[in-house]
């Protein structure tokens, strides 16, 4: 089966709330929600995938000093396996432009449970969340 790498971040603001993005653009999963990232390309690690991602997504720009709390998540999805680091990311440089046109949207924490999240990103909710 194959295996994909990814990096995603969980970008909060001054008030704790956590930036989703739609998939409307996407060819699957469509109707759901993800944090910010996407695939490591050769050569990157997923810290260098994320600085990229983060800013050809969102115009953003990051310090790796301030990726916190890096969680590693590994999911099954029906035809590949999913291995994906995120961090807690609360500085950076620069105002989120949309580039990719998707939905974006601040929520709480607590909300995040009742938002339909790619199932990867579950396990993330899962231990933030408790």
């Amino acid at each position: 089966m194959k295996v994909v790498f990814c990096t995603s971040a969980l970008l909060q603001n001054k008030k704790g709330q956590i930036l989703l993005m739609s998939r409307k653009n996407k060819d699957v999963y469509k109707n759901y929600w993800e944090f910010p990232g996407g695939k490591l390309q050769n050569g990157e690690t997923f810290i260098t995938a994320l600085k990229r991602e983060l800013d050809e997504e969102l115009n953003l720009k990051i310090e790796i000093k301030n990726l916190k709390n890096p969680f590693f998540t590994k999911h099954r999805y029906k035809s590949f396996i999913l291995m994906m680091y995120t961090f807690i990311l609360k500085k950076w440089k620069g105002d989120i432009i949309n580039k990719d046109k998707e939905k974006l949207i601040w929520v709480n924490k607590s909300q995040l449970k009742r938002i339909k999240l790619l199932p990867a990103n579950i396990n993330i909710v899962n231990y933030l969340v408790k």
